[in-house]
């Protein structure tokens, strides 16, 4: 193989690793947006339910220790309202 065709191969290389870095960071901004959506609609719901069920908190613990126990989260399917 000549210089050239390693140099042109390389290069080709280096572009190819440069793009998939941007498309990881581009990833890692869309990923980190979705989480910190989920976050503010966890936060809301939490809010919610405190304020119109008063005996929420102690009631969210032990159903969430119960649910920890009991569910795989890679069971839990998208859209899904619960466990297989």
């Amino acid at each position: 193989m000549e210089e050239k065709d390693i140099k042109q191969r390389f290069h080709v290389l280096q572009q190819e690793v440069e793009a998939a870095v941007s498309l990881i960071g581009d990833t890692k901004l869309n990923n980190t947006a979705a989480i910190d959506a989920l976050k503010i609609e966890v936060e809301v719901l939490r809010r919610s339910m405190e304020r119109y069920y008063p005996d929420f908190a102690p009631r969210y613990a032990a159903l969430r220790a119960q649910v920890i126990q009991e569910v795989n989260p890679e069971w839990i399917e998208p859209g899904s309202k619960g466990s297989r």
